[in-house]
């Protein structure tokens, strides 16, 4: 199913994180980041990696990293949890799950309210309409 631009949204905001790889820091970080050295074992390319989840401290980082000259790769990975589970579904539109879920529990309350037997009580009663 096609995600709406409020499931992008939500992927966005809540699953997606970047991750900056570079093997010099750059002079001022925010505090809001999670900064990891990886270890020389995994025989990775680079030796520090930075994790950032706000669009404003991932365009701050990228601003430093460019005017300080670090080379820098970064990606874009998703969390683990719940929020993964029910906004990163690439089948399923979160959106629309929850207005078919609002949709039915409409249904069923309008079903066991009695409404639908007074209609129809009403339509099939002899009594002239005025």
């Amino acid at each position: 199913m096609q995600q709406t631009s409020f499931d992008r949204w939500l992927q966005r905001k809540f699953v997606h994180q970047t991750r900056f790889y570079c093997n010099t820091l750059p002079r001022a970080l925010p505090g809001s980041v999670l900064l990891e050295e990886n270890d020389a074992e995994k025989g990775g390319r680079y030796l520090y990696r930075i994790t950032a989840r706000d669009e404003a401290v991932i365009q701050q980082i990228t601003r430093s990293l460019e005017a300080e000259n670090i080379t820098y790769t970064s990606r874009v990975a998703d969390r683990a949890g719940i929020a993964a589970s029910l906004f990163s579904n690439p089948n399923r539109s979160f959106t629309m799950s929850v207005v078919w879920i609002f949709f039915g529990i409409l249904l069923l309350v309008l079903v066991f309210s009695g409404l639908p037997g007074e209609a129809w009580q009403w339509l099939t009663s002899n009594q002239p309409s005025l």
